[in-house]
Order: C-alpha cells, then structure tokens, then sequence
C-alpha cells in the first residue's frame, strides 16, 4: 500500500504542540534564580513516546543556564488531536523557543543586552545543571560557540540598526540570537549501547555491519569512515550491509542523533580489536612486538619503517585458517536518574550551540525576508564534512519552517492543511545564505571523538527567528507558526502595549 500525500499527512504522527506557562526570577543585575514552569504536551490519541519526550523537555527546561532554583511539571495528555511521536528536536525545539524568548525579554526589562544576561548565566566548565550534574570530563563549549557568532556575523554593530517597529522604512530589519546545549544519545531514559560486526574478507576488503541504520542521515558514509580511517586503508574496499536485525545484535533505535556517536563508536571499537588479532600475526613477519604496529596508506607498518601491504596480511591470515573478524560493543557512559527528585546525570556529554539570523519585516504585509543565518555547533569531532554541512542546513532549513511556515490547521481534530500547497514547508526562496562554523572539542567518552548534529542544528533556529522579529518590529510573538502577514506592524506592536 501507498500512502498519498494527504494521507501521509494525516497518518503520520506529529510535534508535540506545547502550551507552556514560565517564570524566570531574577537579581536586578541579571542572575536567574529560579524558574517555574508548567509544561502542557499535546500527545494526541496515543502515548506513544510523550513520556520521553516530555522527560527531554523537563531537563532541559531552563536551556544552557545555570538555575538553582527550579520547579517544572510537565503533563502529556491525551486529546481527540493528531497522535504526536518523535520529531527531530524530541521536545527541545518547543522548550528553546520559550527560554529564548524569556531571556530576550528579561534583558530588555533589565536594561541589559540579551548577551550579557547570556554570559552572566551560561554553564561553564564544572558547572551544575538543575538535575544536578557537574558538567566535566568534556569542554562546555558555550561562551566559544557564541564568540563565534558574534564575530561571523558582526552581531554587536547589526543589533544597533535594529528597527524595533520605528521608524518610516517599508522593511523593518532585525538581528536575533539563541543558544542552547543538548544532551547526547538516549541518557537516562534508556538503555544505550550499539553493536558492530567487521569482518574482512580474502581480498582485503571489509564487510561493515552495524546495529544503527541508514535513515538518509549518513550513517552509512560516517561509519565508513571511521573504519577506513581505523584500518589506514580506502574507504572504498568497506562495503556496508544494511543487516537484519537477526543477524546484528540489538542495538536499540536509530534516533536522538546517536548514529556516529553510537554506531561509529561501535565501529571503532571494533575495529582497534581487529587490529589487535591482524598486529599479533603480523609482529613476526616484521620483526617488532604488536604494539609498534600501525597502519597506513593501507600498508601495515612496524617499527623502523618496514611494512607490508594490508591485502597481503590478511591473505596469510587466511591461509593459516586465522580470521580476521570482530565485535565491536560500545556502551554508553554511566548515567542516573531518580524519578522522586528530578535529579541525576541525565546525559554522559553535552552538545553546545548558537544561532544568529538576520531578517526584515515588511511594514504593512508583515512578510519575513529571511537574509543571512549563522550556526555553530561544538560537535567533539567532524567525520564526514560534505554530511556534517548538510546536516547543519538541513537542521537550519526545517527550523526555518517551524518557526514561519508549517501549520496543520487542526480544527476539532482534524487536519485542514493535507496538501503541500496549503501545508508550506520552506521553498528554496523562503531561505537565506547560511554559513555553518564547526568546533572540534574532542570528546573523551566517545571512542571516535564525535558527538552529534542532527538535531542541535535544528532546535534553536525558531527562537533565533523569534528574537530577530521582534527586534524588528518590537511585537513579541509567542506562538508558533509565527503569523503577521496583513497587519500594520507598529500598529500591532501598540495594541499589546510593546511599544
């Protein structure tokens, strides 16, 4: 069966809509204090995954900000709407957007900027997060990732010229900001870990098997790479087999961006036991101890210099009946969680961001011209470049969406928008230069180095969006799809008392 498009549209399940109340508490100078907050997830006429989903949202609740006073109840509750499930961002993008928004405001009401109401209240390295974990034994990389936005896009200059719905220019022009950090893979909410079969054959080249998959995220390539760059030969002897699940051991779903640092860690892991077994036959013929081998430029390589072809080993391999086969297990770092108190280490690492976007606004249709976007995102170490950019664009392009453009039109529970000509997900003229800056910390708990991309990248792009009209245009807007087409937008901007 082959679904259309308008019942693709209707059967597939959807982002939690949120309505959520906030209160952040403040010193006069800037320091939040405390947070109190009322989470109201839409999960449709099935669970489905809103528990998981709203656990995201509770811990990160009050974004990359130290809080030390926090109270959050969060509620999915079943409704006569479209079933909701998991959705890249998994219940941040909704919870980014109202931090954003709530620290922009709160700086405006203070007298200060909204950087440096950020830069008084980020984490730090050896800071403690609301759940009540230090962040250590990786690079809290906030205040680096935001310097960087703040230089690729000339942030402090462009603020100046902001509009703020005044005066007589058609095109009102905004700059807005917003950052958060994400927790990496499943944490706390589930058993983590991903299995990895290597196995090479006569002719020296390598089957790959492993137990995340190829959604069209990159996996496949990603992992690849990190076994060609583990073994020192060409990426294109590795062939990767999309196994069945009878033949790969269990290693839980292929989701909250886990595939490189999961699966590729998988890969390497079974790849440095390959080695070992390939080092230990090999040590003899070159005349050094396993330890002093490498491999390169696919040669194996001992100490002084003298190497042999990597095909080459691996057929003496097989002639003395040894096979050159390993299983690669990465578990994923310890991690708690106390469901009586909201406390515990709910991640084993962090991923940092910061977005920027300028825009304008036309005064009388209210149209959002999207005109430059910045992202930079601490990934702990870039695999596959050409996959990582996209998955940056991408992230930034759906973002784009959720902030000015899908709408479902639900109405008594059933979807108005069916088509594409209705539903408006971001055309290529809808979107804007957009430049990605990649930070390299490498990640101690990852045996690659890597973290993730696939949806930090785009879980802030809406609050940004969000900031920057209302720099624009004065008017703060606290639903999304944003919507001010037809109005006069100083006009509007005095009706809710903004200006």
């Amino acid at each position: 069966m082959v679904y259309s498009r308008q019942w693709s549209i209707r059967e597939s399940y959807k982002r939690h809509p949120y309505k959520v109340d906030y209160k952040m508490g403040l010193t006069r100078e800037g320091r939040i204090t405390a947070v109190d907050c009322r989470i109201i997830a839409d999960g449709g006429a099935y669970c489905s995954v809103t528990p998981w989903v709203t656990w995201r949202s509770t811990v990160q609740c009050c974004g990359p900000y130290v809080v030390e006073n926090v109270h959050c109840d969060t509620f999915g509750v079943y409704t006569n709407n479209p079933v909701t499930g998991a959705m890249r961002g998994f219940g941040s993008p909704q919870m980014n957007f109202v931090i954003e928004s709530m620290i922009e405001e709160a700086a405006e009401k203070l007298g200060l900027t909204g950087i440096a109401l950020r830069r008084m209240n980020l984490v730090r390295q050896g800071s403690t997060t609301i759940t009540g974990q230090k962040l250590e034994g990786h690079t809290v990389a906030m205040e680096q990732v935001l310097d960087k936005v703040l230089e690729e896009i000339d942030y402090q200059n462009k603020l100046a010229r902001c509009s703020h719905g005044r005066g007589n220019e058609e095109e009102l022009y905004g700059i807005g900001l917003a950052m958060s950090y994400r927790g990496v893979s499943l944490g706390a909410e589930g058993v983590d870990f991903c299995a990895a079969i290597v196995n090479v054959q006569a002719d020296g080249s390598v089957l790959l098997e492993a137990g995340v998959h190829e959604n069209g995220q990159g996996a496949e390539a990603a992992m690849s790479l990190i076994l060609a760059r583990e073994l020192g030969i060409d990426v294109d002897k590795i062939r990767y087999r999309r196994s069945s699940t009878s033949v790969i051991p269990d290693s839980g779903t292929t989701v909250a961006s886990r595939g490189t640092i999961m699966g590729g860690g998988a890969v390497a892991l079974a790849a440095q036991e390959l080695k070992q077994k390939i080092a230990v036959f090999a040590a003899p013929e070159l005349a050094c101890a396993p330890e002093e081998i490498s491999f390169t430029s696919n040669q194996i390589i001992g100490r002084g210099g003298r190497s042999l072809p990597f095909a080459e080993v691996i057929r003496g391999m097989f002639q003395k009946q040894q096979f050159p086969y390993a299983l690669g297990v990465y578990r994923a770092p310890q991690v708690s969680w106390d469901e009586e108190t909201g406390q515990g280490k709910a991640y084993f690492t962090w991923v940092y961001g910061c977005q920027a976007v300028e825009l304008t606004v036309n005064r009388k249709s209210g149209k959002v011209r999207l005109l430059n976007a910045v992202a930079c995102h601490d990934v702990g170490k870039a695999i596959n470049n050409t996959m990582l950019l996209g998955q940056y664009y991408g992230g930034m392009a759906m973002g784009t969406g959720y902030a000015l453009h899908e709408d479902l039109h639900i109405d008594g529970g059933r979807i108005g928008h069916t088509n594409l000509n209705r539903y408006r997900i971001p055309r290529s003229t809808d979107l804007c230069e957009m430049r990605a800056i990649v930070v390299e910390n490498h990640d101690p708990v990852s045996p690659t180095g890597a973290k993730s991309i696939g949806e930090p990248s785009n879980e802030i792009m809406a609050p940004a969006i969000a900031n920057a009209i209302h720099h624009a245009t004065g008017v703060r807007y606290y639903h999304l799809p944003i919507r001010i087409a037809g109005t006069d937008v100083p006009e509007e901007a005095q009706k809710r008392g903004q200006l």
